[in-house]
């Protein structure tokens, strides 16, 4: 244990430290994101600490890291750059109208504060729609948002709460009462809490967003960072000092002190804490009772008990108490809840065995007492989660039995089976370990009834997986023969008669196809696609040939033409042979040889011989003799 603190509760050791300088932190299951001062943003692997990318440089330091499941997003004063995860390499960057001061991300957007007040909100995909408002009179410092609302706070106002509205301005909830102060927001799905520049931490419900208690750390400093869960919250101040708070209890259960460190920002990971400092990340594991403490789940036991206790009454007295706690989770059908409580009894019986070396019998009793009830609510838990899995796929086989299609995304499907497997093993193993009792036999029969419909549900998806990419080879191995006339420079008429094969081809396919189905709709899709090119093609061919139709000369007018035309040529062929520059001879030449050509085509076209033996006079005239020029 490299580090521990005064409470009784909890202390911690340090995994690593990361030398950078880092503003905000963030992280996903595979590698941990840094927003450091020299305008990188840099990213390490949580399973080696090592460093595995430097991604940058942006134009000036960054002011947050945020990350979703492909791409990593780094929020600056006038930009937000994109990097693709896979390759690490900048995807490019989006422009900000207003200079940024905080910013965050929720689902599919972005907030950021901004100067003089103004919340943007901008579509974090393109073609990234944007809007603005008008929050407050002075720069917005921290912000805070999840699907319902989103908080706000300023250095001269008094933290705000917004609902949000869809393409509209935010529409204010409520106005908490800090008397003007300035404050680090956050909050879970139960309360809003504002960190205050004296340390206190104000708890807000989100029912009328008033005042329900206030978190008095033993040592106050002003609050820098907040990081919070429905079950814990770790407060930062800048002097180094981690908080770590029971929400439920609204009790300090532990503390962390980084000496001469200044805290930039802190952010929890289950079991670990990631502190950005002056002086670099820390990388620290929280611990509880010998044990890693998930700050992310509820607390094993009731902080206001000790962990080690010395007396057996009081080990017996909690453990009791827990299991009641269990008996009426049990009692209201929330059987997983149950297993939790009837596990920490059993943990609180183990980790205390000490204490109850005076009272074996009673220990034996209780101890068989609670693993009787535990078995059962495993049981009951599980068969639960059975039954909900076979309502999951038992839909899933009507929908493709019945429409021939689902909205289910093929990664969807794929963790619905992977989780129907793991099921079904888990409940087989549990069914054998509790083959005493009665409730193992019915879910062995569930889980019969689940694998049969797994099975079932399986044979029809493949089946229609199958369907489907027989339809999407079809459209595109024609969509590939398509961009390959385009190519070659293909003639519309060529094109035309191509889409007319295609769309035959598909509306065969159609034929075989069920309507409303996956298949209808990838075929309809691609006929429509192929109607349109072909119905424009035509247009455009169609008007071609009208063009040309209403340039064509009666025989009357081509006569006269004609005739004008052999009128002028005497003249415009004395004034080609004088011309001095051979250049310019020869140019004129050519533009006169051109238009009898195109008359001598007219006169056959209808037949005039008088005017055909005139022209070809003229013709034979122009033409140079052997071994002299024009």
């Amino acid at each position: 244990m490299e580090g521990s603190n005064d409470s009784a509760h909890v202390s911690y050791e340090t995994v690593t430290k990361l030398d950078v300088d880092a503003i905000d932190l963030a992280y996903d299951d595979r590698f941990l994101y840094a927003a450091c001062r020299d305008q990188r943003v840099r990213v390490w692997s949580k399973e080696s600490w090592q460093l595995v990318a430097e991604l940058g440089e942006t134009a000036t330091e960054p002011l947050a890291v945020d990350v979703d499941e492909t791409q990593v997003y780094a929020t600056c004063e006038k930009r937000v750059y994109v990097w693709n995860k896979e390759s690490w390499g900048m995807m490019g960057w989006f422009e900000l109208s207003y200079q940024a001061v905080a910013a965050t991300l929720y689902g599919d957007y972005f907030f950021v504060g901004a100067r003089d007040g103004r919340l943007v909100s901008i579509q974090k995909d393109p073609p990234h729609d944007t809007n603005s408002w008008q929050l407050h009179k002075s720069d917005i410092t921290s912000l805070w948002s999840d699907d319902r609302i989103i908080c706000t706070s300023t250095r001269k106002e008094e933290p705000r709460v917004w609902l949000k509205a869809k393409d509209a301005a935010p529409s204010e909830l409520a106005r908490l009462d800090m008397k003007g102060k300035s404050g680090v927001v956050s909050g879970n799905s139960e309360f809003v809490l504002v960190g205050t520049g004296s340390g206190e931490i104000e708890v807000y419900d989100r029912v009328e967003y008033k005042l329900v208690k206030t978190l008095e750390p033993e040592k106050s400093q002003p609050v820098h960072s907040l990081w919070v869960s429905n079950y814990y919250l770790v407060s930062a101040s800048a002097n180094g000092t981690l908080v770590l708070w029971d929400l439920k209890l609204g009790e300090e259960v532990g503390a962390v002190a980084l000496e001469g460190q200044r805290v930039q920002w802190v952010n929890a990971d289950h079991d670990l804490l990631y502190v950005a400092t002056s002086g670099g990340i820390f990388v620290i594991r929280l611990v509880a009772g010998g044990r890693p403490l998930d700050v992310c789940s509820e607390g094993p036991v009731l902080w206001k008990d000790s962990l080690l206790k010395t007396s057996p009454y009081d080990v017996l007295e909690s453990a009791i108490q827990l299991e009641k706690r269990g008996d009426e989770c049990y009692q209201d059908g929330v059987f997983h809840e149950a297993v939790k409580e009837y596990e920490n009894a059993l943990q609180l019986l183990i980790d205390n065995t000490h204490a109850l070396l005076e009272v074996p019998e009673e220990r034996q009793m209780l101890t068989d007492e609670l693993n009787d009830k535990l078995g059962k609510a495993l049981l009951r838990s599980k068969m639960e989660e059975i039954s909900v899995l076979s309502h999951d796929i038992r839909q899933l086989s009507e929908e493709l039995e019945v429409k021939k299609r689902t909205d289910m995304e093929p990664e969807e499907v794929e963790n619905l089976w992977a989780s129907a497997g793991r099921a079904i093993k888990e409940s087989r193993v549990l069914s054998e370990a509790q083959a005493s009792d009665m409730l193992s036999y019915q879910l062995t029969n569930l889980v019969d009834s689940l694998d049969q419909e797994l099975q079932r549900a399986m044979d029809r998806y493949t089946d229609f997986r199958e369907t489907i990419n027989q339809a999407l080879a079809l459209t595109r191995r024609i969509s590939n023969e398509w961009r390959w006339m385009e190519r070659k420079r293909t003639t519309l008429n060529e094109r035309r008669d191509y889409l007319r094969g295609a769309m035959d081809k598909l509306a065969e396919a159609l034929k075989d196809s069920e309507e409303d189905s996956e298949v209808h709709k990838v075929l309809s899709g691609a006929l429509e696609e192929y109607r349109r090119l072909h119905s424009q093609i035509e247009r455009i061919v169609k008007s071609r040939d009208d063009d040309s139709a209403g340039t064509t000369l009666e025989k009357e007018e081509a006569r006269e033409v004609i005739e004008g035309l052999l009128n002028v040529l005497p003249k415009r062929i004395a004034a080609c042979r004088a011309i001095k520059d051979e250049r310019q001879r020869e140019l004129e030449l050519g533009r006169i040889l051109s238009a009898l050509d195109e008359a001598m085509e007219t006169a056959s076209s209808f037949k005039m011989s008088k005017e055909k033996d005139a022209i070809e006079k003229f013709m034979n005239d122009l033409k140079p003799e052997p071994g002299q020029g024009a």
